[in-house]
């Protein structure tokens, strides 16, 4: 299936709609990375990522993080599209209290989270251990035969992220391990909080990145087929290198008062959202998605796979027959260690569940 681009614009815009109208009813949050990362989110949601919202602990899924927690939005706008149960009326209470969409992403408060993020680095150094852990179990359950764990862990993260000296550091390890199931989105908008990034920063990111030992790819963050090829480029990579993708993006994209501006690293953009939604070619209706945006990613939704076994569904129990009777037909294994290894398997579904 090709990528349907007239959609995923559409998708695209749309939830810079939900992300202006959730922040300025709050007059309270983070407008830049949710407008200027909306072509990524579309892509990553819309098509890239393999992922269910039915099943949001699915033990093979790709790990999405939100490295730069504070443009939360960003991601509750994208799960809600794509079926997590995250319903409007709680994109509507963005930022309230007991509400699933808090200020910075939170585990275990809303589905589709996969890690609390807010201090810069945080999601950087967690998405290392994640991969990590991922490459561990592969490791100990995977054979020849079948492959139960293949998911990649992806990283949004920001300029202010990869600043951060606990980022320098888990970057360094992963290339050290060779953690090859990792990806790196760099939302490269030449902004920080106070200032242009070049007042703080002068140094070339990727260069670093390629020291360390990743791989680097360099490309225009609101091309969205352009960005669809790099992350393809990335996850089919079995190098032995973690990926870094540097895409350059309009921080604000969207609300032309503020956008490549500081002033859009927060709520200051908010009054000019009614101008804003209308040169986006959004209707009057405030919180607006279009049934053709959610048919598209009901579909996405439907053809998203359950565990799988040799490219067959099966269940939980059905995986336990597979795996542990063929690898011990192969190795010769007692039954015991076959019981052993399926009790470890069992454990670790739990942890990550």
């Amino acid at each position: 299936m090709s990528l349907n681009t007239e959609v995923l614009s559409k998708a695209a815009n749309q939830a810079r709609g939900l992300c202006m109208d959730a922040v300025q009813a709050s007059q309270s949050g983070h407008l830049g990375l949710p407008l200027g990362c909306a072509e990524i989110g579309a892509v990553l949601f819309g098509y890239a990522l393999r992922y269910n919202p039915d099943q949001p602990r699915w033990i093979n899924r790709d790990i999405f993080v939100l490295s730069g927690g504070h443009g939360s939005m960003f991601l509750y706008a994208w799960l809600h599209m794509s079926g997590y149960d995250l319903p409007m009326s709680e994109i509507k209470r963005f930022r309230q209290l007991y509400s699933k969409t808090p200020g910075h992403p939170e585990f275990g408060e809303t589905p589709g989270v996969e890690c609390t993020t807010g201090p810069l680095g945080q999601g950087v150094g967690n998405s290392v251990g994640i991969s990590m852990a991922t490459k561990m179990a592969t490791a100990r359950f995977n054979t020849d035969e079948h492959k139960i764990f293949d998911q990649h862990v992806i990283c949004l993260c920001s300029d202010g992220d990869m600043q951060e000296g606990v980022a320098s550091e888990a970057c360094a390890l992963a290339a050290h391990w060779g953690l090859d199931n990792l990806i790196f989105i760099y939302d490269s908008n030449a902004v920080t909080l106070d200032a242009a990034a070049k007042e703080t920063q002068s140094e070339n990111t990727g260069k670093r990145m390629e020291a360390y030992g990743f791989d680097v790819q360099e490309i225009d963050g609101h091309d969205m087929q352009e960005f669809h090829d790099a992350f393809n480029v990335a996850k089919r990579r079995d190098n032995g290198k973690p990926q870094f993708i540097i895409a350059h993006t309009l921080i604000g994209k969207g609300i032309p008062e503020v956008a490549g501006t500081f002033k859009a690293h927060g709520e200051a953009g908010a009054k000019f959202v009614d101008a804003a939604r209308k040169a986006l070619g959004l209707p009057e209706e405030h919180y607006f998605v279009s049934q053709d945006v959610y048919d598209y990613f009901a579909s996405t939704k439907r053809s998203c796979s359950p565990i799988t076994i040799a490219g067959k569904k099966t269940t939980p129990r059905g995986a336990r027959k597979t795996l542990t009777k063929q690898s011990c037909s192969m190795t010769g294994l007692s039954e015991e260690f076959r019981l052993t290894s399926w009790r470890r398997f069992r454990s670790f579904r739990r942890m990550r569940s």
